[in-house]
């Protein structure tokens, strides 16, 4: 005789049944969470300080990059030239995987983009800032002010940094402290700072009348660099006065 399925809720059964359903949930509850289902991808500091993206951020910057590309391969209007240059890897070539150093944009059409040999994966990342920078001369005021300049300077190397994000997280780049420090900084809001101080040539002579108007934001990329990105310092606990007071004898 099969069981009476009244029988078995009777004794209890389908009160045991829920609470091991709850508890399971309960148990996948963090899988679930907001920053579970978002934060999927992440890059390291030196420091260990991380920065997350989620899935669909970096989706998007992926599909910018493809986007980029296309427009830099089928623009008729568009000469490009691509070289590989030696590899960047002493303390006197890091500066030359910077975006603004590593590709000429010689006006709104032609440029020569130079991929140190080894951030080849990272082509795509130096696409990205060379069709942006050819749009903004294509753009561009000859009279622009220096604060114009800066924010359509930063518009380029906001591509850039979504073109390495994409190359590191999708493609497998290896970790790189020069470029992945763009990353961080625009995550924290210190990349004018960044620009400024690391003298972009893009900015031609901007980039010194722009921290002359702005020196906080040179010292605070500084500061920042130093003890957030390359080494986490934690801020020194407040001192509380602990000196005695002597009275004077006879007081």
């Amino acid at each position: 005789m099969l069981p009476d399925p009244s029988a078995a809720t009777a004794s209890g059964g389908r009160r045991i049944t829920s609470s091991v359903v709850i508890s399971a949930l309960v148990c996948l509850l963090p899988l679930f969470s907001p920053r579970a289902l978002q934060a999927q991808y992440e890059m390291e500091a030196p420091s260990g300080i991380e920065i997350e993206f989620s899935s669909t951020q970096v989706r998007a910057m992926l599909d910018t990059t493809r986007t980029l590309e296309m427009s830099l391969q089928e623009d008729p209007r568009i000469l490009y030239f691509t070289l590989v240059g030696p590899p960047v890897e002493t303390r006197d070539s890091l500066d030359a995987a910077y975006p603004w150093n590593a590709i000429e944009v010689r006006n709104d059409s032609v440029a020569t983009i130079l991929t140190p040999g080894n951030l080849r994966e990272a082509d795509r990342a130096y696409y990205n800032y060379a069709v942006i920078r050819m749009h903004l001369v294509r753009e561009l005021d000859p009279d622009v002010p220096c604060e114009e300049l800066m924010e359509r300077e930063l518009e380029a190397v906001s591509a850039f940094v979504d073109g390495w994000v994409a190359s590191r997280l999708l493609f497998g780049g290896l970790p790189f402290a020069v470029l992945d420090e763009l990353a961080f900084a625009r995550e924290q809001g210190q990349l004018p700072g960044m620009l400024a101080a690391k003298a972009d040539r893009q900015l031609g002579a901007c980039s010194a009348e722009w921290s002359s108007d702005h020196p906080e934001a040179a010292e605070a990329y500084l500061s920042w660099r130093d003890t957030r990105f390359l080494e986490l310092v934690e801020p020194a606990p407040e001192s509380s006065d602990t000196t005695t007071r002597v009275e004077p004898e006879g007081s």
